[in-house]
C-alpha cells in the first residue's frame, strides 16, 4: 500500500510539472506495448508510470520533448501512422519529439544528449542541433574517446551507428 501511494505521488508530480514547460526531458525506461499501445509507458520513480493514454490527456505547452529511453520512437503501425509515445506527445500539443529507434547505451547517450542541448542553445534549430550532436559523437567514437567501464576493464566503443544514430527528431524541425 505504501509503495502505491508513493508511486501515485510521483505520477501526480510529473503531471503537475509538465504543462507549462517549454522542454520536457524524460531520461528513463520506455515500455512499448504493441498489443495495447495506450498502455505503453515511461517508467517513473518507484513503480510509477506515465502511460500513453495519460499523455494523450495532457495539455502541453512544450516546444520539444526528449525521450532518452530505449525504443521510444517505435509503436504499432496503423493506417493513421504509428501508435506510440511520440504520437501521444504530439496529440498533447508538442510539435517536436526526439525519440529513439532502438535500445541505446548509457554513456554514448549521455554524450549525445549533452551535446544536443549545447548545440540547441547555440543554433536554435532542433534538427541541426541533433545532427551536430550525432556528428560530434561519431567523431569521438572514431577517435577512440568513448569508453565504458566493464568488469574486465575499460572498453573503447567502436564507431558503429548503434551508438550515435538511434535518436531521431520527429515533427517540426
Amino acid at each position: 500500500r505504501h509503495n502505491r501511494v508513493l508511486e501515485t505521488r510521483y505520477e501526480e508530480n510529473v503531471r503537475a510539472l509538465v504543462p507549462d514547460k517549454s522542454v520536457l526531458h524524460f531520461a528513463t525506461h520506455g515500455i512499448l506495448r504493441d498489443d495495447r499501445p495506450f498502455d505503453s509507458f515511461l517508467a517513473l520513480a518507484g513503480d510509477g508510470r506515465l502511460t500513453a493514454q495519460e499523455i494523450y490527456d495532457l495539455d502541453l505547452e512544450a516546444d520539444l520533448v526528449v525521450l532518452s529511453a530505449c525504443r521510444t520512437g517505435l509503436g504499432q503501425i496503423t493506417g493513421d501512422g504509428i501508435l506510440g509515445l511520440t504520437r501521444a506527445f504530439f496529440y498533447a500539443g508538442t510539435p517536436s519529439v526526439v525519440a529513439t529507434l532502438w535500445d541505446v547505451a548509457d554513456e554514448p547517450t549521455f554524450l549525445l544528449v549533452s551535446e544536443f542541448y549545447r548545440s540547441l542553445h547555440r543554433l536554435h534549430d532542433k534538427s541541426r542541433a541533433l545532427r551536430a550532436a550525432q556528428l560530434r559523437l561519431l567523431a569521438a567514437l572514431r577517435a577512440g574517446q568513448v569508453k565504458v567501464a566493464t568488469p574486465a576493464g575499460s572498453l573503447v566503443l567502436p564507431e558503429h551507428p548503434v551508438f550515435w544514430a538511434g535518436f531521431a527528431l520527429m515533427g517540426e524541425p
